[in-house]
């Protein structure tokens, strides 16, 4: 099993169908959340259940669809660990 501190530190290099290319960085947030890093190039905050907000850098509609779709994945796989 792997420690919950371990799993929300994590890393993915993905396509989301549309042939774009993402690398996130997801990190747990000092006050809640998780930080998601996106190719280095803008940084969101992830609440669950779609809830993400878009904290600084480059900001469009479809980083943001490619954000919320790698981070329901992520929230699915993490509740198959606990």
């Amino acid at each position: 099993m792997i420690p919950l501190e371990r799993w929300l530190d994590s890393y993915y290099t993905f396509e989301n169908g549309d042939g774009t290319r993402y690398t996130v960085h997801i990190q747990p947030a000092k006050h809640g959340g998780l930080y998601v890093q996106c190719n280095e190039k803008s940084l969101w905050r992830w609440h669950g259940d779609g809830d993400i907000k878009f904290l600084c850098g480059d900001n469009n509609k479809w980083t943001k669809k490619a954000m919320v779709e790698i981070m329901t994945y992520h929230d699915a796989n993490l509740e198959v660990i606990e």
